[in-house]
């Protein structure tokens, strides 16, 4: 026993003796990362000098060798040191580098000591030796800064793993492991439609185009969140040294389905519920997309650390979009103007080019650069026919008794265009009857659609249509007799689709002896703008 326990002081005392110097890994961790950003940080996000401390405690006198410590990154490395083979990637002062080197390793850790090895996805950084005992007094420290890895695909916190190149070299690892990125996670969490929390805007909705050119509803608003706090970035806060890199995180706004002679003109806020502007640019500067041109491009232009975009709370951006067209505007066939968004430049961190570059980081693009991920596609203007829905809701044809209905087209009126009148325009008409069943219950619905051969009643053209200006009247029992109908009595309700504007009616029950009740024909918004699945406002 006794000889046992000599034997274990002697191992460590013999450990002990050749422990010089302990290293341990500090890092500053990006608090999160976008999940298709081909450049993310590893850093604290806006933070100068953010990466990993690297430091070394002197634990016992002894000669160091000089060794190589290896830090391997969880995917492609896309940033390199200044002394890699096509210069240092970004240009502009955020490479890879060594900050604050001190004690041990002032001027022995610089910028030359520090390899990029693509191969491992590792940075290999070159210790100093001393073959003298006497020579080392004291510990020291430095920064690894500016490493930037390819986050597309990743999901959660990242992680390095350091490793030594010989074990016999006085240095001893403490911290094999370190994470450099605590979460990764969507650049853009939503897009819909309305106005971002706090904001003060009014146009809580999608435009409406009419497909007679007139433009009922000028004006819509979208909005879109960002995914976390740190995901959108100015160009400053997307670089750790003090400089800004080229980009930040910028959104493309991609509009689809806009006709001809269609414009839109955007204007565009941004912040928090308790910051609520931000200095946010667009490009083409004009802000106007159209059919030729139906791309921009939302920039965040914070001039210093701190600004807006917050990096502490979730921010959105508001999107106001103003609608005009032209007299000759291609919208006569209903459809929809969608957009979709996704975070830019698209680009790819490393160059694939050729063989001789396969893998190596690249600044084609700029920094950062993402791959591509649409949210949406969101309507912002719908273009709906130029029809009136109306709704009887009361019509019978029981035993003595008959429902008149007139129906007027008033696209003819007294004020004309410079007065705010109407645009003349004839259109044909459906009915659609919901009658309810002799015993109770819903009965079977049915309908008739005027054409140039199913025309009953009078005031129709020979085509079917209604002009401008001209009033149809017929009985429901002669609408029933030329629609779908099953023959019988009908109590029930109807709704009429005029295919024109400014359609109103009137409904009379009446025995044609002397009872008469007249029945509201009630005016609903376009149920393709205004869903009647909430509240329903009617007029007469």
């Amino acid at each position: 026993m006794f000889g046992f326990l000599t034997m274990l002081m002697l191992l460590v005392m013999v450990s002990s003796s050749f422990a010089q110097i302990s290293i341990q890994l500090i890092p500053a961790p990006s608090a999160g990362e976008v999940q298709t950003n081909r450049n993310a940080q590893t850093g604290t996000v806006g933070s100068v000098g953010a990466g990993i401390l690297v430091s070394g405690q002197l634990l016992t006198t002894a000669p160091l060798t000089t060794t190589t410590l290896r830090i391997a990154y969880p995917s492609p490395i896309t940033s390199a040191p200044a002394t890699f083979v096509t210069g240092p990637i970004p240009t502009n002062g955020d490479a890879i580098r060594i900050e604050g080197a001190s004690g041990l390793f002032a001027g022995t850790v610089t910028n030359a000591n520090v390899v990029l090895n693509t191969e491992n996805s590792r940075i290999e950084i070159t210790l100093p030796g001393f073959p003298s005992a006497t020579s080392v007094t004291s510990g020291g420290s430095f920064t690894l800064v500016g490493v930037r890895i390819d986050a597309n695909g990743k999901t959660g916190a990242q992680t390095v793993t350091a490793s030594l190149n010989q074990a016999a070299n006085n240095y001893v690892l403490s911290t094999p492991t370190a994470t450099v990125i605590n979460a990764i996670g969507p650049g853009i969490g939503s897009m819909a439609i309305g106005i971002r929390p706090g904001s003060t805007g009014v146009d809580n909705k999608s435009a409406t185009i009419f497909t007679n050119r007139n433009v009922v509803d000028s004006s819509a608003s979208f909005f879109l969140t960002e995914g976390f706090s740190t995901a959108l970035r100015t160009a400053l806060q997307s670089s750790n040294s003090g400089t800004p890199v080229a980009n930040g995180t910028n959104i493309r706004l991609t509009f689809t389905g806009i006709p001809q002679g269609v414009t839109l003109a955007l204007a565009v806020t941004a912040g928090t519920s308790t910051q609520p502007t931000s200095p946010v640019t667009v490009s083409p500067a004009t802000t106007n997309v159209t059919a030729s041109a139906n791309v921009a491009t939302l920039a965040f232009t914070g001039a210093t650390t701190g600004t807006s975009p917050s990096l502490t709370a979730t921010d959105s951006v508001e999107v106001q979009v103003g609608v005009t067209t032209t007299a000759t505007a291609a919208v006569t066939t209903p459809g929809a103007i969608t957009v979709t968004a996704t975070l830019v430049p698209i680009g790819d961190g490393l160059d694939n080019s050729n063989s001789a570059a396969l893998g190596l980081p690249t600044i084609t693009g700029g920094y950062p650069v993402f791959a591509q991920a649409d949210v949406g596609p969101i309507t912002v203007v719908n273009i709906v026919p130029a029809s009136t829905t109306l709704l009887i809701p009361l019509a019978e044809v029981v035993q003595t008794f008959d429902t008149g209905i007139s129906i007027a087209n008033t696209t003819a009126d007294p004020f004309g265009s410079a007065g705010g009148g109407a645009t003349p325009a004839p259109g044909t008409m459906r009915f659609d009857f919901f009658p309810t069943a002799t015993a109770g219950g819903a009965g079977t619905a049915c309908f008739l659609q005027t054409s140039a051969t199913s025309k009953p009643g009078a005031g129709l053209s020979a085509d079917g249509t209604l002009a401008a200006g001209a009033t149809f009247t017929i009985l429901l029992s002669q609408l029933l007799t030329a629609s779908n109908c099953t023959a019988g009595p009908f109590v029930g309700y109807i709704f009429v689709t005029a295919n024109f504007l400014d359609a109103h009616g009137q409904a009379t029950i009446s025995d044609f002896k002397g009872f008469s009740l007249a029945a509201n024909v009630l005016v609903l918004p376009p149920p393709a703008t205004v869903p009647r699945t909430g509240f329903e406002s009617l007029s007469f």
